[in-house]
């Protein structure tokens, strides 16, 4: 089987799941004997394979901002054009025989409808998150909402990556549920080493990921315990974030880090004692399966797809930042709920594996060539 699978990141140039989730896809895939062209923009870093059944091939000189819903006019200008010229390039560029398509959320879905059509083969669809969890659900946009929608009704399959994403999919763009087979995702693991007295936020610093909610909940816990509060990433909220900070009156206590490299995201899931993931909506969330697998016990909101799939975590409503702050508490007081939550938490993530994806991914290939 051969596939052209469209993409918009892939390692070394990875700013959030959906280069994750394509890494591992691929390199699994390739070692079930699929033959994967994989298809992404051109960057400065420049990716390749070392796998004989995958090549990476990229697109054009698109230049690529990181993240995927830009607020800033002048600069969603520059991303929206590029997104298009990527697209067009793809219409034009992917040629050879192929058994499928499959491209991945609104940024490649414009080509693959297209490619589709042209080359009279099968489109598969993964939907890693929606303009509505993008948005927060406050305010989304009917321009993305509407690339959306298209790609959703045209594909021949599509792959959810939980079951609280299938269930927007089906009410909110009103697509035939048996069309949409949930995939959850997975992990590689970090491994373990000495925590220190830290609580972690990794994610975008976006409406989406609930940062703010994160401090909060560090204002209450700190008025019982002393510990220190990291956040980690970069996005439009950072600049708000500090002030919140600052007006909180624990801006001594949190310390934001800006972009991290990969070493640096290891060694701070690493060394963190709790791992907390506000997410107002969360398709999935494949932070909190890091955090897991590096041995530190993990908070998630109710309204992620990794509360659906995983068991030894800690839920929480991502508003409730009282209850958000108990839990925290709990963890940094409380060695035996840590200890087991860790332990637990290591034993299960054994069966988050890309071989698994590749597997069910396989069986929705199979039931549409």
């Amino acid at each position: 089987m051969k596939v052209a699978m469209i993409g918009w990141e892939y390692p070394p140039f990875k700013v959030g799941g959906l280069g994750t989730h394509c890494y591992g896809l691929t390199r699994s895939l390739a070692d079930k004997n699929v033959s994967i062209d994989f298809y992404m923009p051109k960057t400065k870093h420049g990716s390749s394979s070392d796998k004989d059944n995958l090549v990476i091939k990229e697109i054009g000189e698109t230049e690529i901002f990181p993240y995927d819903r830009p607020e800033d006019k002048k600069l969603a200008g520059q991303f929206f054009e590029s997104v298009y010229r990527y697209n067009d390039l793809l219409v034009q560029k992917v040629s050879g025989k192929y058994d499928l398509i499959h491209c991945h959320d609104w940024l490649t879905m414009k080509a693959g409808v297209a490619l589709k059509e042209k080359m009279g083969i099968p489109l598969v669809l993964t939907v890693h998150s929606t303009e509505y969890d993008r948005s927060g659900w406050l305010y989304p946009n009917d321009w993305f909402i509407n690339i959306e929608k298209e790609g959703m009704e045209k594909a021949d399959k599509i792959i959810a990556v939980s079951h609280f994403t299938k269930r927007v999919i089906v009410e909110k763009y009103g697509i035939n549920s048996d069309k949409i087979t949930v995939v959850h995702n997975a992990v590689y693991p970090i491994g373990e080493s000495e925590k220190k007295n830290i609580v972690l936020f990794l994610g975008r610093l976006t409406i989406q990921k609930g940062p703010e909610f994160f401090l909060k909940a560090a204002k209450k816990v700190l008025e019982h315990e002393d510990t220190r509060f990291v956040v980690a990433g970069i996005g439009d909220m950072l600049p708000r974030l500090i002030s919140q900070a600052i007006n909180l009156g624990i801006s001594n206590r949190v310390i934001f880090t800006g972009k991290l490299t990969e070493e640096e995201v290891k060694h701070i899931y690493q060394i963190s004692s709790v791992y907390v993931m506000p997410s107002v909506s969360e398709p999935f969330g494949i932070t909190a399966l890091e955090a897991i697998s590096a041995g530190t016990p993990t908070i998630v909101s109710k309204t992620a797809g990794v509360s659906e799939a995983f068991q030894n975590c800690l839920r929480v409503d991502f508003w409730d930042t009282d209850e958000m702050a108990n839990k925290i508490i709990s963890l940094l007081r409380y060695k035996p709920l840590h200890k087991t939550l860790a332990e637990q938490g290591n034993r299960e993530i054994n069966i988050f594996t890309w071989d698994r994806v590749a597997d069910n991914t396989l069986d929705v290939y199979r039931g549409i060539t």
